[in-house]
């Protein structure tokens, strides 16, 4: 886990809780949860967006109290560094960032609809992440891994306008790129006074 979903942790729970949390976490993750029930992988794609999930969905579990905030808080913060890690410094838009990102959102089926310097629109056909979060029983937690994307761009002096996402029900999620808009609001994946979800699973 990296330093700032630690750092969350840590906040929440304190030092002794949140090694309780991590270390349920990890007996989970050996026991084969949250995708034992499931066909192996189809391929390398698919057992990466397994990886990538499956240790927000198994902390969801694992959380004494306010499971989804503090998941959702984690997986944004979480989302932000992979997305820095896989796409570096976004000095400029061009093809070659194209398929940089294209290779780096393993998760996603994308179609690509413009790619000029000062804007990139893309859709996301099909994405990996709302299927295994059914297949795990924790649906809810689908649109809280599109809550990085905003803050990720905006870091970069880049605007994101994305009108729907697959994980609230859409069949695509529209992406539109562009440069010098970092002032326009950006649609949350969850909307600030939405209901949260509760959880029926019960705790270690």
């Amino acid at each position: 886990m990296s330093s700032k979903p630690l750092r969350i942790l840590l906040r929440e729970f304190g030092l002794w809780d949140t090694i309780r949390i991590l270390l349920a976490v990890r007996r989970r993750r050996r026991a084969g949860e949250p995708f034992a029930h499931l066909a192996p992988p189809d391929s390398e794609r698919d057992a990466k967006s397994r990886a990538q999930i499956a240790p927000a969905i198994l902390l969801y579990r694992s959380l004494p109290r306010d499971a989804f905030r503090i998941t959702a808080e984690i997986v944004e913060a979480a989302a932000q560094d992979f997305l820095h890690r896989s796409l570096g410094r976004l000095r400029r838009i061009d093809e070659r960032w194209a398929r940089k990102a294209g290779d780096g959102f393993f998760n996603a089926t994308i179609e690509w609809r413009k790619i000029a310097s000062d804007e990139v629109r893309f859709d996301v056909v099909a994405c990996r992440f709302p299927p295994l979060c059914r297949a795990a029983g924790v649906p809810e937690l689908a649109p809280v891994f599109c809550r990085g994307d905003a803050g990720f761009f905006r870091r970069q002096g880049l605007d994101l306008r994305r009108t729907m996402t697959i994980a609230d029900g859409a069949s695509l999620c529209d992406f539109r790129i562009a440069a010098g808009e970092r002032d326009r609001p950006v649609p949350s994946a969850i909307p600030p006074d939405a209901p949260r979800p509760t959880r029926s699973e019960p705790n270690p």
